[in-house]
């Protein structure tokens, strides 16, 4: 099947705050083993470096503890990638008659205040008070009392202004279509004290793999885009998913699942599913998106502090990670946490909605794309530097060989490209993301129900070499990579590709004999010799 794509771009052209994820692991670093912390978990948040991210944080009680930790966190990621962060308390007080309204804000903004101006975490840029407005036995109070949520938001701005913090307010946070009445009454009552509007959607109006889903999904976006477009405002996607429809099942415990999770066809075609749907939140205007989540909650545990550093860090993570750890088995990561068997394996999602996250960035431009293919659904965009991103899903049986035209911006390099074909996952046993290949011209094979996803942005280069590996103390070691492009480390034993790490060394329980090497991985994807 032949195709045309074209790009060029709009009269009026709107900024693209990025996509990005749930970021719950932020939160969760005094819990997690030294080798999922530092192979798979900064690895991978280093080498997507979402733009945008979402987190549980802001708590009115928070810790400074809990704080130190979260701001840790965020020097090794959110800081090094420039992410922008949207906060929300995972929980808040029951709202009895001795709850004080202006004392609840004011602790919030004085523990924002420490984390921006003393922690320095100056990418924490919106905060919404509610998590799910329509659900949960906290926040669901709101639906029926919403003068009492304007009164608690309005508390909030006032707050913020008093302690000097450039924090936008979202709101209403709630989820479900059914629920977008809720933006309505926002838009009407409390547009003076809210930057933005935001909203949650797991409901897919059609199955994955339907062909109409791109279409449905972005009409349905377009209406809360319109809606805050009215106010001169834009609207935030703060979660979305393809939830698993064998959900809730258990008799005991809640079982908040990603789809595919005990499929993994299943999880393959939903893979493609979300990048439908991200390129429909993209083209309907929306700012930025955030998908839940970056990676899987741990097994749930019970909330118990104790004499013991481990027994202590469950005790803040429970806390301070969002409500209901100890009831819910929340597993809608790119990649698992299962510490029973080890196994930290990236889901197919990790190579639709990972190159997107990475390549789709905050501040670009977003372009017009136009084809004579009814089967393909695309999205675009610009960035400063006149680099362009473009993502192509094939919806249809055959695969389908797309020439494309590019009017504006100027094309001077040629195109990157990172693959997904659903029929074979590119799966990678460390989760590095897709190898890329270069196009010769401008022409892409994009495999049936599948994606390509195509960037200039990107410099051609080659890292510095990685220097003195040794064993030490029973560990491999290897001296730091200086490079400032530096990413993560590859390394290999006789050749053979054995982990990807950010750290300086690697624990094993044995080192067998040969020759080990290290490599440098830069943040355009090169690998070092």
């Amino acid at each position: 099947m032949k195709a045309t794509l074209t790009l060029s771009k709009a009269p009026y052209c709107w900024l693209f705050g990025g996509f990005g994820f749930h970021n719950a692991e932020a939160t969760m670093t005094g819990i997690m083993p030294d080798r999922l912390k530092n192979e798979y978990v900064l690895k991978s948040f280093r080498e997507i470096s979402p733009t945008f991210s979402r987190v549980f944080a802001g708590y009115a009680d928070w810790s400074r503890e809990a704080m130190d930790s979260f701001a840790d966190y965020y020097d090794l990621t959110f800081r090094r990638a420039g992410t922008t962060l949207y906060m929300v308390p995972g929980r808040m007080p029951y709202r009895n008659a001795s709850f004080d309204t202006c004392a609840y804000a004011e602790e919030t903004a004085r523990r924002l205040d420490y984390l921006i101006n003393g922690r320095n975490c100056r990418k924490i840029r919106y905060y919404c008070v509610s998590n799910e407005l329509s659900r949960g036995n906290t926040y669901a109070y709101f639906r029926d009392h919403m003068e009492e949520f304007k009164n608690l938001h309005e508390a909030l701005y006032d707050a913020f202004l008093r302690h000097h913090l450039d924090v936008g307010l979202l709101a209403p946070d709630c989820s479900g279509s059914g629920t977008l009445s809720l933006i309505d009454w926002t838009i009407k009552n409390m547009d003076e004290v809210t930057e933005a509007y935001c909203w949650h959607n797991y409901e897919l109006p059609v199955p994955a793999g339907d062909k109409k889903l791109y279409q449905t999904l972005l009409d349905l976006y377009r209406i809360p885009v319109q809606a805050a477009r009215r106010k001169e405002k834009r609207f935030i996607l703060g979660e979305f998913g393809v939830p698993d429809p064998k959900a809730w099942q258990s008799d005991v415990m809640r079982n908040d699942i990603c789809s595919g999770y005990t499929d993994e066809a299943e999880a393959a075609a939903a893979a493609v599913a979300l990048a439908e749907e991200e390129m429909a939140i993209l083209n309907a205007g929306c700012q930025a998106a955030a998908l839940w989540t970056f990676m899987d909650y741990p097994d749930p545990f019970f909330r118990e502090d104790g004499d013991t550093a481990e027994e202590h860090a469950r005790y803040e993570c429970a806390r301070f990670s969002g409500h209901g750890i100890s009831i819910r088995y929340n597993k809608w990561g790119l990649f698992r946490w299962d510490e029973d068997a080890r196994d930290y394996r990236a889901r197919p999602a990790m190579y639709t909605a990972g190159p997107i996250a990475r390549y789709f960035r905050k501040n670009s431009r977003v372009l017009t794309c136009e084809t004579d293919c009814e089967a393909l659904r695309c999205g675009a965009v610009t960035n400063a530097d006149g680099s362009v991103s473009l993502c192509i899903i094939n919806h249809s049986d055959h695969d389908a060989e797309v020439d494309i035209i590019q009017n504006s911006p100027a094309q001077e390099k040629a195109y990157r490209c990172l693959e997904y074909d659903m029929r074979h996952v590119p799966a990678d046993p460390f989760n590095d993301l897709q190898p890329f290949t270069v196009l010769k011209e401008n022409t892409v094979t994009v495999p049936s129900m599948g994606m390509a996803l195509l960037t200039t942005d990107y410099t051609d280069r080659v890292p510095s070499a990685i220097g003195n590996v040794r064993m030490e103390n029973g560990s491999l070691a290897w001296d730091p990579c200086t490079d400032p492009e530096h990413c993560y480390y590859r390394v290999f034993r006789e050749g053979r590709q054995i982990a990807s790490t950010v750290a300086e060394h690697l624990e094993r329980d044995d080192f067998p004999g040969g020759r080990y090497t290290v490599i440098s991985v830069d943040k355009w994807g090169n690998a070092g010799t």
